[in-house]
């Protein structure tokens, strides 16, 4: 396989990390918002927040593996469980307040939380490569990422979690416009931030040897993949039971159903 097309595939699974990632992010925080009481919260936060930390440390990988760069990438190895608890423990409270509130701050604070979680990721992934002679940043490039990631994440929370995106027979549409938002802003400030390190001008990573870039590309662009993609049958599932479950149930029915006025009917007395 040629760089480019090589390139071209990884690039391609970043984006479908990305959003494999974003819809379980979605989706299980939804999940989360009509349970009461907290340790029935905790499993779809944690779910939730999971999922999304393991795409932005994957969507990242494989986005730094496809650049064309002169020399063999390495990171070291303590970055991936260090990156990945971090952006899992931070993508916790924006979980977990989504699914008590659903109103204007949460939905920006969550939007703020993520960007800042994402950017954070993105950027130890670049210094956990060990470039060298090392990143020159870019400051306007960086705050360009920086905005992107916090106009983009803000944004598809309001559409994922808003009053309007929650009732109506368009909601799944508004769902489906908020993962794809998501997707958009992880890797186009990913790739942003990308440039903005002036990774052109490095010429060797000092970790080559300790984890290989080609075998975290493999694992982030087919095991993680394949994993995601069973998560993310197993909650369509889920929503499609619940779904039969309250359309069959007397509840569901009663509420589905129009109501009907009853016909009064006159008799002629004698």
């Amino acid at each position: 396989m040629a760089a480019g097309e090589w390139s071209l595939l990884l690039w391609l699974m970043a984006a479908v990390v990305a959003l494999l990632s974003s819809h379980l992010f979605i989706a299980w925080v939804r999940r989360s918002q009509g349970l009461l009481r907290p340790r029935d919260v905790a499993g779809p936060a944690l779910l939730g927040a999971g999922g999304l930390a393991i795409g932005l440390s994957s969507s990242m990988v494989l986005a730094l593996g496809a650049e064309a760069l002169s020399f063999p990438l390495g990171y070291r190895w303590l970055a991936p469980p260090a990156l990945l608890l971090g952006a899992w423990l931070g993508c916790l409270p924006a979980a977990w307040w989504l699914s008590r509130r659903q109103n204007l701050l949460a939905l920006v604070g969550a939007g703020l939380l993520i960007s800042l979680v994402s950017l954070s990721v993105q950027t130890g992934w670049i210094l956990s490569a060990g470039f060298r002679p090392g990143p020159r940043w870019n400051l306007p490039l960086a705050a360009g990422a920086a905005v992107i990631a916090v106009v983009g994440y803000t944004a598809a929370m309001w559409l994922a979690y808003s009053d309007v995106s929650s009732h109506g027979a368009r909601r799944t549409l508004w769902r489906l416009g908020a993962a794809a938002l998501m997707v958009l802003t992880m890797v186009a400030s990913q790739e942003v931030l990308i440039t903005a390190a002036t990774l052109a001008i490095q010429v060797g990573s000092i970790y080559k040897g300790e984890l290989p870039a080609t075998w975290m590309a493999l694992t982030a662009g087919a095991l993680v993949p394949t994993v995601m993609s069973l998560l993310v049958l197993d909650v369509v599932l889920r929503n499609h039971g619940d779904r039969r479950k309250n359309r069959h149930s007397p509840t569901g029915v009663e509420l589905d159903l129009p109501k009907r006025r009853k016909r009064r009917r006159k008799y002629r007395t004698l």
